[in-house]
Parts: C-alpha cells; sequence; structure tokens
C-alpha cells in the first residue's frame, strides 16, 4: 500500500483538524496516533494494526508527525500548506525511511528530541564564533 499518509501525535484539536482539511486536496490521507498505540512499530501503525495491549510505556504531549509515501512535490505542497492555511508549524517531523519503520512511536519522539537539541547546540556554538 503506497498511499500517501500522514501520522498525526497530540493533533485531536482544532490545529489538527486545520491540518487534516488541508491533507484532503492533496490526497494524502491523515491518521491520529493514540498514545494506547505507542508502542507498534511504524510500519504496522501505517498498514492499520491494533496493538494486542495497550502502551503502557511513557508517552509525550509534543505534537508529531510522521510523513509517508510523500514525494518531493507533494511533500513541498504540504509544509507549503502549513503557511497558506497559517497554521503553527509542527516542530517534530519524520518520513518513514526503511530504519525507522522498526521503531514504535515513542523511540521516534525520542530521536527527533535528540536531533532537535544537537541542532540547538549546533546553532548556539556557530553563534559564539562568529565573532572570531
Amino acid at each position: 500500500m503506497n498511499m500517501p499518509l500522514i501520522l498525526l501525535y497530540n493533533l485531536d484539536n482544532s490545529k489538527g483538524a486545520k491540518i487534516r482539511r488541508m491533507c484532503l486536496p492533496l490526497g494524502l490521507r491523515a491518521r491520529l496516533v493514540k498514545p494506547e498505540e505507542y508502542g507498534l512499530p511504524l510500519g504496522e501503525l501505517v498498514e492499520g494494526a491494533a496493538p494486542e495491549t495497550p502502551w503502557e510505556g511513557e508517552g509525550f504531549s509534543d505534537e508529531m508527525l510522521v510523513l509517508v509515501n510523500c514525494t518531493g512535490p507533494l511533500l513541498d505542497r504540504f509544509l507549503q500548506g502549513f503557511r497558506r492555511n497559517k497554521i503553527p508549524p509542527v516542530a517534530l517531523k519524520a518520513v518513514l525511511t526503511p530504519t525507522n519503520r522498526t521503531w514504535d512511536s515513542a523511540a521516534l519522539h525520542a530521536e527527533l528530541l535528540r536531533e532537535r537539541q544537537a541542532i540547538q547546540e549546533g546553532q548556539a556554538a556557530h553563534a559564539g564564533k562568529e565573532g572570531i
């Protein structure tokens, strides 16, 4: 199944509704991921699997998007839609890859936080060197 899909985390609100409406004309299916599904591998979530037992690990409250089967032009139109529809950005975004499809939602969230922290630290390090 190669249909473009967006997994939405912690967006069961008006912002998430705007994102879902924005997806319709783009031909993107949007799926809200519930905290009890956080333990499923991302690949299984994409395939519509349901957890045998609810996730009991530590959840997260950050908004997060996982883009599945989104080509470059479609991805560009999706991201431009945020600006066009005046939707505030979602800080944590990932594309489903062969590597991360075996990760669960909590592992992906942790990795995205590590990446964001590394980028922020790198920017701070570079900012300090500008005066040299």
